[in-house]
């Protein structure tokens, strides 16, 4: 899956239409209509936009859940991974991909996270 058909996947799972995401973008339907049909792709500062927009992040926009998935893979495979038992529950290799998955996706959001505090900080500091 490439980043044209998750755009329109973000945008269909919040039942909206394309003129509304355009609009809230602050950019022409046909342009955002564009990058759906993958004719024409966003600058950074768009893809920002969009990635706030859904809540995800540029490299999920970009790369995807199988970026997720196949770095969990690689980590599986070191023998430094370790996972810690909770309550005597070992964990299967399939639970291991997904725990992996999520903290990474958790990881991605982090930098979303720093971003915005860092931004209040500097508002504040130029009070």
């Amino acid at each position: 899956m490439d980043f044209k058909v998750r755009l329109k996947e973000l945008r269909k799972s919040k039942k909206l239409y394309q003129e509304d995401v355009a609009s809230k973008l602050g950019i022409a339907r046909t342009t955002y209509a564009s990058y759906e049909q993958g004719s024409r792709e966003p600058d950074h500062e768009m893809l920002v936009k969009i990635a706030d927009f859904f809540n995800v992040s540029i490299d999920y926009l970009l790369r995807g859940e199988e970026h997720y998935k196949e770095l969990a893979s690689e980590l599986n495979k070191r023998s430094d991974t370790r996972y810690a038992a909770i309550d005597g529950h070992d964990f299967e290799d399939d639970e291991k991909d997904e725990i992996l998955v999520n903290a990474l996706k958790q990881i991605d959001g982090l930098e979303k996270i720093i971003k915005e505090h860092l931004e209040k900080k500097d508002k504040k500091n130029n009070k």
